[in-house]
């Protein structure tokens, strides 16, 4: 059960990860170059279409973002990451957890992953090199890591003079007035302004979500089917084990007239009794184990939703089902007469 369950969270927290950027900015519509399909970081699209997107969008904010993927490098560390350049005055696009210390509030200034900056050895106002640019470290943010990289913030100003980009968004955030018609703002951009695509958050985490899955899904679906095949041989292991210990008391209660049927049901109560305290032991364990794993190792993330543990009960019963047909034969072959023996 806590293998099935780690798994299947280890699945989830990934595919979380990989969306919680755009999930957690509040914007209702993100503009992308065209064909990104989700790739929000690669995008390259002027500048100065700021204000034809937000003209024609009638949206109540509007601000565009400059984002690369980077490796940071310190003290022999090499990092994956994620550069985002925001604008310090309107803070949109910005960390929006911070753990210690404050925002971005000059050129020279970054925040970074409280994870990164512990892996690095680097703390509050210690200087750090970003892609050949010094900056001071202000503040360090939480919930900006994952197994992909880290997520580090700078000025947009800076991010272009890092990135040589000047006058480039990488795309656009948009915060729409209450009750407008998505879809209906996204059909004007797309027919009005060349070269760019609108998504909702949950259509580029779905996108993000399905490159993941393609490289990633099948390797973790075989694990939770050996995981669910192991189960069953361990439950089908210790029910015939019980079974066979005990085989003279069903010996007993087959001479004093209990049926084929009766015996059946007993096996497969005691069989789910062992599977329903498996199941609830398991769910704690899975939880500990899941804390435990993100207190050492931050950078992974472990999601157990409410419905995986359904979907595990719905397996544990099948599970018990099958392994308690495995002995039952055994017990309505068994002859009376062995209660007898000495």
């Amino acid at each position: 059960m806590t293998l099935i369950m780690l798994l299947t969270g280890f699945r989830d927290g990934m595919y979380s990860a990989v969306a919680a950027y755009t999930d957690n900015m509040g914007a209702d519509l993100i503009v992308t170059q065209s064909g990104g399909k989700g790739a929000y970081t690669s995008g390259a699209i002027p500048a100065a279409i700021h204000g034809e997107i937000a003209s024609v969008s009638g949206a109540v904010e509007v601000e565009h973002v400059l984002a690369a993927d980077i490796i940071f490098a310190s003290g022999g560390v090499k990092i994956p990451a994620v550069l985002i350049g925001y604008n310090l005055q309107t803070g949109v696009g910005g960390p929006w957890s911070l753990h210690q210390g404050r925002a971005v509030q000059r050129d020279d200034e970054i925040n970074l992953d409280t994870w990164l900056a512990h892996h690095a050895g680097i703390g509050l106002n210690d200087k750090v090199d970003v892609l050949g640019q010094r900056f001071t470290v202000v503040g360090l943010t939480s919930q900006t890591t994952s197994w992909i990289g880290s997520y580090i913030f700078v000025s947009r100003t800076a991010a272009e003079g890092l990135l040589q980009q000047p006058g480039i968004a990488s795309f656009y955030l948009l915060r729409l007035p209450d009750g407008t018609d998505t879809s209906a703002v996204t059909r004007a951009i797309e027919s009005q302004v060349d070269g760019v695509e609108a998504l909702t958050p949950g259509q580029i985490a779905l996108a993000r979500r399905k490159t993941l899955a393609s490289v990633i899904g099948a390797p973790i679906n075989l694990m939770l089917v050996i995981g669910f095949i192991t189960g069953i041989a361990v439950m089908g292991l210790t029910t015939h084990t019980a079974v066979v210990d005990r085989m003279r008391e069903y010996g007993v209660l087959k001479a004093v007239g209990a049926s084929g049927y009766w015996l059946r049901r007993l096996v497969i109560f005691e069989t789910l009794c062992r599977a329903g305290m498996g199941f609830v032991l398991g769910i704690g364990l899975s939880y500990l184990a899941a804390q435990l794993i993100m207190r050492v190792f931050p950078q992974f993330t472990i999601i157990i939703h409410p419905e995986t543990i359904g979907v595990v009960g719905l397996s544990a019963l099948g599970m018990a089902a099958l392994a308690a047909l495995l002995p039952i034969r055994h017990v309505i072959a068994i002859d009376p007469a062995v209660v007898f023996k000495a």
